[in-house]
């Protein structure tokens, strides 16, 4: 009989073949997870995938005009594969340590961050003060981890004010480099292509920038509205809510006028 080493692809197949019940192709844990950590995100746009062992498929973006999307979950502890020593092929292990999950997480979204605190540092800014790797804090651009499903009204509402944060930090920059130099800022935008849409949520217009909204039908009343409203005043001058909670935050009740007499279509 030829010996080909346990490595070599020939012996793996034949081993395969005479113990098919120690190979399973599926792999499956060996038991279930004791929690799932969810991926979620307010950002305007998707952004690719920055693992291929523990979340393997891109980030989605809120391209419809939602609040936010969930972009997948993340199991805790996490898996990893592995040899099977005893039975060869390869199998799940379990991550080592406590909160390993939400360790996998804040790597995923931010993999300069060396805390267990998903908004650890300015994550409004563009770089970690000990960054390795340029644009690559997924927190600053609105995702977040969460134990919930869906998630809390607080953690949406932290998510949206970081994304927001960065937004005005970028039309801050871009404003500064117009009467600086139009070379420093065309590579500024070419360098960061959320500036155009950091002046769309802000609602502001430039020589450089034409300003673009993303409308969509009204539920409720059929009209055409700027997408991800909380309100609007209808064509037929009465107050349409389609978020209470949002809509009472601003100060509007479900009998009544928006305040300062705007809705939030025009006051955006």
């Amino acid at each position: 009989m030829e010996m080909h080493g346990f490595n070599d692809p020939r012996t793996q197949q034949e081993m395969r073949a005479a113990n098919p019940q120690n190979f399973a192709p599926r792999m499956p844990r060996m038991r279930k997870p004791d929690r799932l950590i969810h991926i979620y995100s307010v950002a305007r746009r998707a952004f690719p995938k920055t693992s291929n062992m523990y979340f393997k498929q891109p980030f989605k973006g809120c391209l419809k005009g939602e609040r936010y999307v969930l972009c997948g979950s993340i199991a805790d502890p996490p898996g990893l594969i592995g040899p099977d020593e005893a039975n060869g092929g390869q199998r799940i292990f379990e991550e080592p340590g406590e909160n390993s999950g939400w360790r996998v997480a804040v790597d995923l979204l931010n993999p300069n961050n060396p805390t267990m605190d998903l908004y650890w540092g300015d994550n409004g800014a563009l770089g970690a003060f000990f960054g390795t790797s340029a644009n690559s804090n997924l927190v600053a651009q609105g995702l977040f981890a969460s134990f919930d499903n869906p998630p809390l009204e607080r953690e949406i509402v932290k998510a949206e004010e970081t994304r927001d944060n960065r937004f005005r930090y970028l039309v801050d920059e871009a404003l500064r480099l117009e009467g600086f130099s139009q070379k420093e800022l065309q590579q500024f935008i070419q360098d960061n292509p959320d500036v155009h849409a950091a002046m769309d949520a802000l609602g502001l217009e430039a020589p450089w920038h034409k300003r673009h909204e993303i409308k969509q039908t009204c539920p409720n009343c059929g009209d055409s509205i700027k997408a991800g409203i909380a309100f609007h005043k209808s064509s037929a001058g009465v107050l349409c809510i389609l978020d209470k909670v949002r809509a009472a935050a601003a100060g509007v009740r479900a009998v009544g006028r928006p305040p300062k007499g705007e809705d939030e279509q025009d006051a955006a």
